[in-house]
């Protein structure tokens, strides 16, 4: 039982940070802890990169208030 612990904890590992980072940021846990089974490395790159765009875009309209409909 141990070994198959060791040998799939690696395969867990990245899954794991990807749904915490996702989850962290207001995104689905599973969805992203299924993209990071499929695409190990490449779904860190993607979260990030959609954590630093929702960011970005959040700054954008605090910072210009033209951009909120007025009624």
């Amino acid at each position: 039982m141990e070994v198959i612990i060791a040998l799939l904890w690696p395969l867990l590992f990245m899954p794991t940070i990807t749904g915490y980072m996702a989850t962290s940021h207001g995104r689905s846990f599973w969805r992203w802890f299924g993209l990071g089974c499929v695409l190990p490395y490449l779904s860190l790159f993607v979260i990030s990169y959609v954590v630093h765009r929702d960011r970005r875009r959040s700054r954008a309209t605090a910072t210009n208030p033209s951009n909120f409909n007025q009624p």
